[in-house]
């Protein structure tokens, strides 16, 4: 069992202190048992019908041009904190970002008990850690896997000390993605109303203006959906139009660069692959 993670939590139903005990942790005061698999508490079981990811290699030159710029975009943002700021990676999943908090006061949750996570909690249901326990929270590309997006924020807020950040990355015209858990795409405009309603201060908010992953989303869609439903000449004409697409895109992508962070107010682009934010508590 973490130490370190049982110094943070209590019980969710009576702010007790926690004890280990038979594979479990228990609540000497009202009774409450927490299982644990392979030392990991499960304050919520995974949601039903859920497909857990698998690991895939991550960094800051692997993947998409909008996971690319997540990276940098984290490593910023955790160089700015002291080095012994307390973290918790909300939605860490398979830790697709860990080498980032490599040496850092750090831990993990997910709703699914992935072996990469310290501590498996739906926070929209019940939240098990200590008022202010954490100088920062982190949700990469988690939001939109949310329902309840306004009891995650409510619990994340309580949990954040004052002056802490809250460091997001979420999509916005990307593909449905971790079916059936993907619900909600933000706008700029909405990821700073949700915040403002927390009372937490939007201290900086870029969007990820990418046109050619645009385009590679559109390709895919008629090479994927289309193409397979088309038969005899037109099959073939697609085919070979969509070839031709691709070369054209690939020199058009090799002439425009890749793609930029604007701050949305700065940008003629309404078509942001993504956004980032940090919010801060006052």
């Amino acid at each position: 069992m973490n130490q370190k993670l049982l110094n943070l939590i209590r019980c969710d139903r009576c702010e007790g202190d926690l004890v280990g005990a038979d594979g479990a942790l228990c609540c000497p005061h009202c009774g409450r048992s927490v299982p644990l698999q392979n030392g990991i508490p499960l304050f919520t079981p995974p949601p039903d019908g859920m497909q857990p990811s698998e690991k895939l290699a991550r960094g800051p030159e692997i993947g998409t041009a909008w996971r690319k710029a997540n990276w940098r975009f984290l490593r910023e943002q955790l160089t700015a904190l002291p080095q012994g700021a307390a973290i918790l990676d909300v939605g860490a999943g398979r830790g697709d970002f860990a080498d980032l908090f490599e040496g850092r006061n750090y831990l993990a949750l997910d709703v699914y008990p992935y072996p990469e996570v310290d501590i498996v909690c739906d926070l929209t249901q019940t939240t098990p850690f200590r008022e202010a326990a954490f100088d920062a929270l982190v949700l990469m590309n988690v939001l939109e896997h949310v329902y309840d997006t306004q009891s995650l924020l409510n619990a994340l807020t309580g949990m954040l000390k004052p002056g802490g950040v809250l460091i997001v990355a979420v999509p916005f015209l990307v593909k449905l993605h971790q079916e059936p858990v993907d619900f909600v795409r933000y706008t700029h405009y909405a990821l700073e109303q949700i915040g403002n309603k927390q009372g937490l201060v939007v201290e900086q908010i870029e969007g990820f203006y990418d046109p050619m992953s645009l385009l590679g989303e559109g390709t895919g869609n008629l090479k994927n959906a289309v193409l397979p439903g088309l038969r005899g000449p037109r099959h073939y004409a697609g085919r070979a139009l969509l070839a031709g697409m691709d070369i054209l895109s690939a020199s058009l992508g090799r002439m425009i660069g890749p793609g930029r962070l604007l701050p949305p107010d700065q940008t003629r682009s309404h078509a942001p692959t993504g956004y980032h934010v940090v919010y801060r508590r006052i």
